[in-house]
């Protein structure tokens, strides 16, 4: 049982040690390159945050794996982001450093054989790896999934998605979610972030952190997305996943912190978050 005088609290400090360094002489190949596999017909919002938070953290080049429908409104909202089809993705895959699978994605055939493949295949692939929201609920059905995942993976799950990943019901994950975290961190041999108020960060080695920021502007629909991304595109400019899901956790806290300061704690589209990501980053450089 986890004591509270055993708990790493997150704090400005303890990321700013962290952040990656941005050279002045940099290309976009510098900051990595991070693959999408996200969105859907009833979800294309989930593949355009994910992707815009990436870029937000700092990563030099984002592509998109997605559907026809999800890709026409994600291309006028981020013209940046390129594109690769779904028959390319597993001839292409290595040209990324890292993978973001599963936000919005939904759970049909389609989606459900692609995220199977690429557990089954995981071992070719050199990436590291996010998975999040139907990445997490496809990998619930598969008997021992996480056997199939050997390499470096970060699990981003909210509380509903801990419970079929785990069984457990959603109430006792909440009353205990240190200690659970912990546990599936070691017996998956991954790192999980268990999203929330306070979430929680737990290492396959050990390590536990704990966020200090709870707040109520950032529960809502899309920020779970923009995490995603947001991890995802630290891992892309070198961080180990430890590392880069706190990272991650800490911006994406200290941004809608930012972002509660002009308009309150109600009323946020998640989409409102991401030009306070380089803020936040520029808060802490500036603060170190």
């Amino acid at each position: 049982m986890i004591k509270d005088k055993e708990i790493t609290k997150l704090t400005k400090e303890w990321a700013a040690k962290r952040l990656p360094e941005r050279s002045e002489v940099a290309n976009k190949g510098t900051f990595g390159k991070v693959l999408v596999i996200a969105g859907s017909e009833n979800y294309p919002g989930a593949a355009y945050l994910a992707c815009a938070a990436a870029y937000r953290a700092g990563v030099g080049l984002v592509t998109l794996v997605t559907e026809q429908s999800a890709k026409i409104i994600v291309s006028r909202k981020l013209p940046e982001v390129t594109f690769l089809s779904r028959k390319q993705v597993f001839k292409k895959i290595n040209d990324y450093d890292v993978i973001l699978l599963g936000s919005g994605l939904g759970q049909s055939n389609q989606a459900t054989k692609l995220v199977e493949s690429f557990c089954i295949n995981y071992s070719q692939y050199k990436n590291k790896t996010v998975i999040d929201g139907d990445g997490l609920n496809v990998l619930s059905k598969i008997d021992k999934w996480w056997k199939q995942l050997n390499g470096e993976v970060v699990l981003t799950p909210h509380p509903g998605e801990m419970a079929r990943l785990t069984g457990l019901s959603i109430d006792q994950i909440q009353k205990d979610r240190l200690n659970i975290a912990q546990k599936y961190a070691e017996k998956w041999k991954q790192t999980v972030v268990l999203k929330g108020a306070n979430t929680v960060i737990a290492s396959p080695a050990g390590e536990l952190i704990l966020s200090s920021f709870a707040n109520p502007l950032l529960a809502t629909a899309g920020t779970g997305d923009i995490l995603a991304g947001m991890i995802a595109g630290m891992l892309a400019q070198g961080l180990e996943p430890f590392d880069a899901s706190c990272i991650g956790v800490y911006l994406h806290g200290l941004a809608g912190e930012l972002l509660k300061e002009k308009i309150g704690d109600a009323g946020m589209l998640a989409g409102d978050l991401l030009p306070f990501i380089p803020l936040a980053i520029k808060k802490i450089k500036l603060n170190n």
